[in-house]
């Protein structure tokens, strides 16, 4: 679980000291709140006026469509934002529902006072500011990947998209997947059995290698 005594280690609070985050956490009226796994932090067109930081544990994005069919947009984990996107809007309605994927602890501190001048002059405001920006900009460019591996016209095809960014992500062709297999072919829009088969027909013809989560690109 991330510490708060630790600020510089959390991406939001970036070049802040822990002695100005206690000052900084009063004025965004923050508090912590813990979710037990499959419990729902934010539901689907609720209005968000806190984002959340997650001190600890994994949150899915998921959005549900009319048949109630769920499709895991993104996965969020420690340290990380999450309705950060939906809380600085005029009109901050959730798009999507959020949902703790393990049991998850949250930090909830109000957007309107990140994205407004500060009423209390605190010096690192504006500092805080900048990383929530930041922050905002790495989601989409996250949100933008999803939408790369998933435009792809076949499964194997985005299989493989998916393999090669987490393999540039972490500059190796032996990776670790964050999500299972049900959670992977929700995420890449394809049905469980579908994926499975197509994992398998891909380690025989020597594409890849795996053993559980566990992968190597071969070719």
């Amino acid at each position: 679980m991330k510490s708060l005594n630790a600020p510089q280690d959390i991406p939001l609070f970036e070049n802040i000291t822990a002695d100005d985050l206690k000052s900084i956490l009063s004025c965004l009226n923050s508090y912590e709140k813990t979710y037990r796994k499959g419990e729902i932090i934010i539901m689907e067109q609720d209005s968000i006026k806190y984002a959340g930081l997650i001190l600890s544990g994994t949150v899915h994005m998921m959005k549900e469509d009319i048949w109630g069919r769920q499709t895991l947009l993104a996965y969020m984990r420690e340290s990380e934002l999450i309705g950060e996107l939906f809380a600085v809007q005029k009109s901050p309605y959730s798009y999507v529902s959020f949902i703790a994927a393990t049991d998850v602890t949250v930090l909830f501190i109000e957007a309107r006072n990140i994205i407004h001048s500060c009423p209390n002059q605190c010096i690192f405001h504006e500092q805080l500011t900048r990383n929530l920006f930041d922050l905002i900009g790495r989601k989409s460019i996250r949100l933008m990947e999803k939408i790369e591996i998933t435009s792809k016209p076949t499964l194997r095809e985005k299989i493989m998209a998916y393999l090669s960014l987490q393999a540039q992500k972490n500059d190796s062709m032996y990776i670790t997947l964050p999500l299972g297999r049900t959670e992977l072919a929700s995420y890449i829009g394809a049905n469980r059995s579908a994926l499975t088969r197509e994992l398998a027909s891909m380690k025989k013809e020597g594409l890849i290698d795996y053993d559980r989560n566990t992968f190597r690109i071969l070719k």
